[in-house]
């Protein structure tokens, strides 16, 4: 078959936006071109207007294309459940497979279909499984080609049966169901789950989260789905610095408050700051050494619409696993976790705070974190078995708060 029949059909929100396809004349070139009828609202990315020429992409498939394609575990369950029939399972290749379900509004098919809808499941089973046998594993064989989403941790897209369908629903993914390996990350779920209930109690927008009663699942909702289910554009910051998916600790999070001057509508820009310094100020309470450019997305009903900041989101202590661990971007010219002032000099300058609003958010981050702290000493009485892991992350906020947050004696 020559190259071109590999060709998929671009949907934005259920509407044909384009047709993304290989080069017949260029090696590792991907072409993208808008139909005649698509409208401005309909474009694919916010980098990416309606027009009439196409666009190319030596490599990868363009960026925006690239934001949601498997890695790690999930990379490696499809690579294994098609190695006979695709393979070479390149970019084109794996959206012809997850594309059917991906985070955000953009969905891919072959020409002449539609995207199929995800199988439900029963949340509370997942959330109190007492089994001895992996329930994830499970879960990644049923729910792998439903899953285009990115990331090294395992995890999964799936629709919640609990979920009440409405006319508008595509029957699509309610929740993202992650899991780990104990033996790299141990404890990654509860890890999560307590840094994002200290986001939360700090007053950062962050997705509901729920944790599974053996503590190796994690389910988290969907933020970029509207209660009417309704999916929204989604691009994190990757996409908009046109940077592909390995370029994700690249820059610095000065770079990240420009983008929000280029990028959130006027509106929203002074919300997007302060909820930009207070995940950063959070990241280094929590010694979290991972909040790349793929950790930070803007979310938009359509192209043409007003565009926000998404929630904060993949909130972990990764300090409990490496111990030298440092930021995953620059802030002030260096990655190394800062000391109070440089962290106050990022929320005046950068982010264009006032000294009054910065220190007010310092003071909502460390009540954010002791609150967590409490939930975490709690859950160690009723968990003997979590103390281990507990104390790391305990140690890990201490050290974070005293550092970055709190003002020296």
């Amino acid at each position: 078959m020559p190259p071109s029949s590999r060709a998929l059909d671009v949907f934005a929100a259920r509407r044909l936006a384009g047709t993304l396809s290989p080069s017949d004349l260029e090696i590792d070139t991907f072409l993208f071109g808008y139909g005649k009828e698509t409208q401005a609202e309909d474009a694919v990315s916010l980098t990416m207007p309606v027009v009439a020429d196409q666009y190319d992409s030596m490599g990868a498939v363009h960026p925006i294309f690239e934001m949601n394609l498997p890695e790690g575990a999930l990379l490696e369950r499809l690579r294994l459940t098609f190695a006979k029939t695709v393979p070479d399972l390149d970019s084109l290749g794996l959206l012809a497979i997850v594309g059917q379900s991906q985070i955000g509004r953009l969905r891919y098919a072959p020409p002449g279909t539609v995207p199929a809808p995800v199988p439900a499941q029963n949340l509370n089973e997942l959330l109190t499984f007492r089994g001895a046998e992996d329930l994830f594993q499970d879960l990644l064989e049923r729910y792998a080609i439903y899953s285009g989403v990115s990331g090294m941790q395992p995890k999964v897209l799936l629709r919640a049966a609990e979920v009440p369908l409405t006319r508008v629903t595509e029957r699509g993914a309610t929740h993202i169901v992650k899991s780990f390996d104990p033996r790299e990350y141990p404890e990654l779920a509860a890890n999560e789950y307590f840094c994002t209930q200290a986001a939360r109690a700090a007053g950062i927008a962050a997705p509901d989260v729920r944790l599974s009663r053996n503590r190796r699942i994690l389910v988290v909702e969907r933020f970029d789905r509207t209660p009417q289910g309704m999916y929204l554009g989604c691009e994190d910051f990757c996409v908009l610095n046109a940077l592909r998916a390995h370029g994700r600790y690249e820059g610095s999070y000065e770079l990240i408050a420009k983008r929000i001057g280029q990028f959130i509508s006027a509106e929203e820009q002074s919300q997007a700051v302060e909820q930009l310094f207070a995940t950063v100020a959070l990241c280094c309470a929590i010694e979290n050494g991972d909040a790349h450019l793929k950790n930070f997305a803007v979310l938009y009903e359509n192209a043409q619409s007003a565009v926000r900041l998404a929630p904060a989101y993949n909130l972990v202590s990764t300090t409990i696993y490496h111990a030298r661990d440092v930021m995953a971007l620059t802030l002030g010219g260096t990655k190394a976790f800062p000391e109070r002032n440089r962290l106050l000099a990022f929320g005046r300058q950068a982010c264009g705070l006032s000294s009054a609003r910065v220190t007010t958010v310092l003071q909502h981050i460390e009540h954010g974190v002791h609150a967590a702290q409490v939930q975490i000493r709690k859950f160690m009485k009723e968990h003997r078995d979590f103390s281990k892991a507990g104390k790391h992350l305990l140690a890990a906020m201490e050290r974070g708060l005293n550092r970055s947050i709190r003002k020296p004696n």
